[in-house]
């Protein structure tokens, strides 16, 4: 809906956002804010080169794909940011889901889903049962502080600080779900 990226330009940046779904993407156009916004695959998307000061990727849509696949992504994000410029990527904490797996009930007006978390490897796997029958299945690559620092090095980026909460003075830790680097493109 462009929430963050309305949020940005409000406070005088030139925000682009981007977002596969089509829906998504007119549904943040149609709230105005000043952002341009494109529907493209995150796979697919190539910024030009050196075109952002910062490329924010947030709500866990990183480390959605097999691990080439997320390193290419990485990489391409990397080359679309100015020397110096910051990657900060929202994704989910390995250490919180490593003692957080399990099977729970989410009540909702249509029923109970039924939801499925586990851990295989560095894959987070989250299976969603609907009352209706239908079933989805979803699966995250989990980064370690040591696992990014080695993928942000592999594409020309350093790892400046992981975070929770969105806060630079809170350290992650188990007890929290999400964990947030910032990368920086190197000279």
């Amino acid at each position: 809906m462009g929430r963050h990226a309305r949020a940005l330009a409000n406070r005088g940046y030139s925000v682009v956002g981007i977002d596969r779904d089509a829906y998504a993407v007119a549904n943040a156009r149609s709230r105005g804010g000043g952002p341009t916004y494109i529907v493209a695959d995150l796979r697919d998307y190539q910024p030009a080169p050196e075109a952002f000061d910062a490329a924010i990727v947030i709500g866990q849509s990183f480390g959605y794909f097999d691990p080439t696949t997320n390193r290419d992504v990485l990489g391409r994000l990397g080359a679309g940011l100015r020397e110096g410029g910051r990657v900060i990527l929202d994704l989910w904490n390995p250490d919180f889901f490593a003692s957080h797996q399990r099977a729970r009930e989410l009540k909702t007006t249509r029923g109970v889903v039924r939801e499925n978390k586990r851990l295989n490897g560095d894959r987070l796997r989250v299976q969603l049962d609907y009352p209706d029958g239908a079933h989805e299945e979803f699966e995250w690559q989990l980064f370690t502080p040591a696992k990014m620092i080695s993928l942000a090095q592999s594409v020309d980026l350093s790892l400046m600080l992981s975070c929770t909460d969105f806060d630079t003075a809170i350290t992650p830790s188990p007890a929290k779900p999400r964990i947030q680097f910032v990368l920086e493109r190197r000279s």
